[in-house]
């Protein structure tokens, strides 16, 4: 008989907690993006804040805007008391986790702080920050009230919600849960899943009319056979211009991370400079979906589009590096569409006129695809906000090729390399992830002999006789470790001082280790028991056995089991 009112309970949590992760994602990816178009529409009509030079009129908004901007998330961050912002680098980790977290406090912090950014025209996106918000309010939800589902699938309703709002794509937002963020499909997580992305859709259309394509295209694509095979040479054009832009993201972040004590200043630097250049290029600020669809109706000349993709490279990077907190995603769209635009444009003395907005779409799906790392859920977003199987199809090409060149020379999306910088390597998987955040201390082992320097080789022998053990550790007064004695040592010191016997280098951990760097240090060790020093390597805090490791290890690998069958 099956247990029919536990099913109905589980279903019942599944639609309920979908439904309501769907409406709070809905109702916030639409505040964000309506506040920034308020914030950026006002500033642009300060009539104060415009000079005249010549026959053009130019509008200092933007420098005065983003520095009260950074005077502002200072004040968050102080305020929250936030180390350093949360994006989708967060979200990975956290769904990859034993036991998966993130920081409500910094969650909401870092979507404030991305609003403010971008509404005082910061050169920075708004899908990082919301993807996040996503898995924060998702986590939310499942420890508020007690829900029994793994972590990873209320992760994953949150940022499939955020992706499917921003974008309208309720199936690209199920996918890139799975694809960027969880790294694995089960049964279990695909229904909540969809049910929260749907919801989000659904909410975005019913309260707020999202039902118009983000993109206004008017070209109908041209032939498949004729127009694919210049994505074969474009591809690596793509793939080149999103390595730059994360190389170039990747510079500024070192850079900022060396600045020391003038660390506090540089959000100020970048809004300066970023607002300087949006004197003269204010398509760069903001969200820039204005400037896409010029860029994609063909509104702005092939040399102004160079301009703006170098521009909005360097800006975006300056701002994330320095500071202004805000997503790449959005900027990698633009970035892909500047790039398509000029591959267009010069495609066209080739005999490819009329297909300009192809190659466009093309060039924004190839680059944000090998910036996010994920390409299935970028030939998703094509296909729904074009209704065209054939944008959709080359928009794939453009992608394979592109996410192909990329992965072999940066290696990694832009999101993984963060982690990496932290020392986390996604590419190992849930287990070993798991198994480096568990400490050795959780199996350590009190029950040890421990001895005093002066002893002798027949007294230690007739300690560890009577405790029932081969092995012992010599430590002073203090507890700073001096050595291991063996028992066959202490049989050979006999009378004598067991100092000239001691093991004064053996294998060692130490209580910061976790139980993979253990794994790792005593691959080799032959013996009954190992110490655990305190983390500047003097003290002796315990002893643990191979066994006890072994073991843990076990726990360990038996839990991801656990949530990966789930």
């Amino acid at each position: 008989m099956f247990p029919a009112k536990n099913i109905f309970t589980e279903l019942t949590s599944i639609v309920v907690c979908g439904v309501a992760i769907g409406l709070l994602m809905a109702v916030t990816a639409n505040a964000f993006v309506q506040t920034a178009v308020i914030a950026t529409e006002y500033r642009t009509t300060i009539p104060w804040l415009e000079i005249n030079l010549g026959t053009h009129t130019y509008s200092l908004s933007s420098i005065v805007s983003l520095l009260l901007a950074a005077a502002l998330i200072t004040f968050v961050r102080k305020w929250l008391n936030i180390k350093d912002w949360g994006g989708p680098a967060d979200s990975i980790y956290a769904a990859h986790s034993e036991n998966a977290s993130t920081d409500t406090k910094k969650g909401l912090g870092s979507t404030l702080a991305a609003l403010i950014v971008t509404s005082g025209g910061g050169s920075v996106g708004q899908y990082g920050p919301l993807v996040h918000f996503g898995s924060t309010i998702g986590l939310f939800i499942k420890n508020y009230f007690s829900l029994k589902m793994s972590t990873d699938i209320f992760i994953g309703c949150g940022v499939a919600a955020a992706i499917s709002a921003g974008f309208n794509a309720p199936l690209a937002g199920v996918i890139f849960a799975h694809e960027a963020i969880l790294r694995h499909f089960s049964l279990r997580a695909i229904a909540p899943i969809f049910i929260a992305s749907i919801s989000a859709s659904a909410f975005d259309e019913y309260f707020f009319g999202a039902t118009q394509s983000m993109f206004d295209l008017s070209q109908a694509a041209p032939p498949l056979n004729d127009i694919l095979p210049i994505f074969i040479v474009l591809g690596p054009v793509f793939a080149f211009v999103a390595i730059t832009f994360m190389y170039a993201l990747r510079m500024t972040s070192t850079f900022a991370a060396k600045s020391g004590h003038y660390k506090p200043l540089l959000p100020f630097a970048a809004a300066l400079i970023c607002g300087s250049v949006g004197v003269i290029f204010p398509e760069i600020l903001g969200l820039g979906l204005e400037a896409i669809n010029e860029l994609i109706a063909g509104n702005i000349s092939f040399g102004k589009v160079g301009l703006l993709l170098i521009a909005k490279i360097l800006m975006t990077a300056l701002c994330i590096g320095f500071g202004l907190f805000g997503g790449v995603f959005s900027p990698a769209l633009f970035i892909g569409v500047s790039i398509g635009s000029l591959a267009a444009t010069s495609l066209v003395f080739f005999g490819y006129a009329g297909a300009e907005q192809i190659i466009i779409i093309s060039g924004m799906a190839a680059v944000s695809a090998s910036v996010i790392g994920a390409p299935i859920t970028s030939v998703l977003i094509v296909l729904e906000l074009t209704g065209s199987y054939d944008y959709a199809v080359a928009a794939m090409v453009a992608i394979i090729i592109s996410s192909l060149v990329t992965h072999r020379i940066f290696g990694l999306s832009f999101f993984d390399r963060q982690l990496l910088d932290r020392g986390i390597d996604m590419r190992l998987g849930r287990e070993s992830i798991a198994l480096s955040q568990k400490s050795v201390i959780t199996c350590l082992e009190s029950d040890y002999v421990k001895l005093d320097p002066k002893v002798t080789g027949t007294e230690a022998y007739d300690l560890m006789k009577e405790a029932g053990m081969v092995e012992s550790y010599v430590v002073d007064k203090s507890g700073i470790f001096i050595g291991k004695l063996e028992i066959f040592d202490a049989v050979s010191a006999s009378k004598n001082s067991v100092l000239d016997f001691l093991s004064i280098d053996p294998v060692t951990l130490y209580e910061n280790d976790s139980l993979q760097n253990a794994m790792i240090k005593t691959v080799d060790f032959v013996g009954e028991s190992i110490p655990i020093l305190s983390a500047d390597k003097k003290y002796l805090k315990a002893v643990v056995s191979e066994g006890s490791i072994f073991q843990a290890v076990i726990d360990v690998q038996d839990s991801v089991s656990k949530i990966e069958r789930a």
